[in-house]
């Protein structure tokens, strides 16, 4: 999402109140996976670049508060590790 809607307000506090599930997606279809898998094995995609930070899982607590900012403190995933 570019431009006015890049930022989706979502409040996180609510879903965590109410334990609700977040469903969704947002990009390509299954069936163009094995072209994407293809391209990732050929060093042609480099999803390695999405990532924004590795965190210990004592952190995601953190990390999930942290959702709730407007603006992320660092683009990119962000992958919890035990």
């Amino acid at each position: 999402m570019f431009g006015d809607d890049r930022h989706a307000p979502l409040s996180w506090d609510l879903v965590l109140a109410h334990e609700l599930r977040v469903l969704g997606a947002h990009g390509m279809a299954a069936r163009d996976y094995p072209q994407m898998l293809d391209m990732i094995a050929s060093g042609r995609l480099e999803p390695r670049r999405l990532l924004g930070s590795v965190i210990a899982l004592d952190r995601a607590g953190a990390a999930l508060m942290a959702m709730d900012e407007p603006v992320p403190a660092q683009p990119g995933f962000t992958v919890a590790t035990i």
